[in-house]
């Protein structure tokens, strides 16, 4: 169990340094990718992307795998401390801010799921768009 709360830290604070150099190279475009099940992750993925918004980034989420849940309406929600807040409840804030949230193609048929049961503003990646996104030198990628 040691060695688990040891990847957690080590990735959170992976993630805040990316955060800081993507504040201090004056980045505008920042792609999240999601694809960890893991509650305190997925709420961290979505702390370092509304700080990032905040500070003037643009922000593109990728979900993928059994993050998708996130996206899906009525999934479970975990509130986690210290705010007893769940990834969900920042993710709808992200999206009602503007934020581009999108779930892989994969995503949908193979949790036999629709577009429909996605969250208002949540769509489907188009893959070339994704590569364009991704191939920007303007883009810091962070994977959770």
């Amino acid at each position: 169990m040691f060695t688990g709360k040891k990847i957690i830290v080590s990735s959170l604070l992976a993630g805040a340094l990316a955060i800081q150099s993507f504040a201090s190279q004056a980045q505008k475009d920042l792609m999240v990718i999601v694809t960890s099940g893991d509650s305190v992750t997925q709420l961290m993925s979505m702390v370092l992307s509304t700080q990032a918004k905040q500070k003037g980034a643009n922000v593109d989420i990728l979900l993928c795998g059994s993050a998708g849940d996130l996206a899906v309406q009525g999934s479970n929600e975990v509130l986690l401390k210290p705010k007893n807040v769940s990834p969900q409840m920042l993710l709808k804030k992200l999206i009602s801010s503007g934020t581009n949230v999108e779930v892989c193609p994969p995503y949908l048929p193979n949790a036999g799921k629709t577009e429909a049961d996605l969250l208002e503003g949540v769509s489907v990646a188009k893959p070339p768009m994704v590569a364009d996104k991704l191939l920007s030198e303007n883009t810091q990628i962070l994977s959770y």
